[in-house]
């Protein structure tokens, strides 16, 4: 057992670990840093944490901090850590892309007191904040564990641990293969999700978008609804692997636009046979 888990933002995702923490009996403590005091009153009042952090240089010395929040915060955070930490403190985050974000926790945690790996859950929902918190998000996910070969071994099993008590399923994957695993899926279904939500006119918005919302265009509408701030940061920090499933795509709508131009079933239905069977 743990004896100290800080968490650094309590959205969703964070008020999620805190919860299956607790459920769980990994840590003795759990405390927890957020600039939003309506988002910590309410995870105390809650018993999602059993203390606020409001300097990192007077908290309680935590085994294990992880980081919640959006990409483009990382860096003024890890700035504040590295000058306060003065002990062996195993740092992970949670973020869905790596990229130069990632290098750049490497350089400022270097010759420091903070062990950083980093992680990544393939959990989440469109929904923000601590109170969509939900028990079980960790429960059956598959983790990635990020860039295992360069990691103190001790760490690596310590966070491959935390993740498995929580009843995840974890993954080596190193930092180049994983973002470019997550720009053809994750991302680029987001973005997608974006784009076909910007591409309906307003008026099927006002008027009959209640009554459409079957399978496909419910997950493109609950998709779209993810929060801009983040998915902002994720598209940028892996900008160049997203643009390349864009044109991927792009290249494929164009072939599907000249099939249906030709008038041609037969190429048609090839067409969809080919897609349907890489999925068997």
């Amino acid at each position: 057992m743990l004896n100290n888990v800080l968490i650094i933002g309590l959205g969703m995702m964070g008020g999620s670990l805190c919860k299956a923490i607790k459920n769980n009996k990994i840590s003795k403590k759990i405390s927890a840093f957020d600039k939003n005091k309506s988002t910590v009153k309410y995870a105390l009042k809650n018993n999602l944490i059993d203390y606020e952090v409001t300097d990192f240089s007077k908290m309680q010395h935590p085994d294990l901090i992880i980081l919640c929040t959006p990409l483009s915060s990382y860096s003024t955070v890890i700035d504040k850590l590295v000058t306060t930490v003065n002990k062996k403190t195993l740092l992970t985050d949670i973020g869905s892309s790596k990229g130069a974000v990632h290098k750049k926790i490497i350089k400022l945690t270097s010759n420091t007191y903070i062990n950083f790996i980093s992680s990544h859950p393939m959990a989440g929902s469109e929904k923000s904040g601590v109170r969509h918190n939900k028990v079980n998000m960790l429960k059956n996910k598959v983790v990635f564990i990020i860039d295992k070969n360069t990691s103190v071994k001790a760490n690596y099993i310590k966070l491959k641990n935390f993740w498995e008590l929580m009843g995840s399923t974890t993954y080596d994957i190193d930092s180049k293969t994983h973002d470019i695993l997550m720009s053809q899926t994750s991302h680029i279904a987001h973005l997608m999700s974006y784009v076909f939500i910007q591409s309906l006119p307003q008026s099927i918005i006002d008027k009959n978008l209640q009554l459409l919302l079957g399978g496909g265009i419910k997950e493109h509408v609950r998709l779209s609804k993810s929060d801009p701030q983040m998915w902002t940061d994720i598209f940028m920090n892996n900008k160049k692997n997203i643009l390349n499933s864009l044109n991927r795509i792009q290249k494929s709508t164009s072939n599907m636009k000249k099939i249906l131009q030709s008038d041609n079933k037969i190429k048609i239905n090839a067409f969809l046979e080919d897609i349907q069977i890489k999925t068997k």
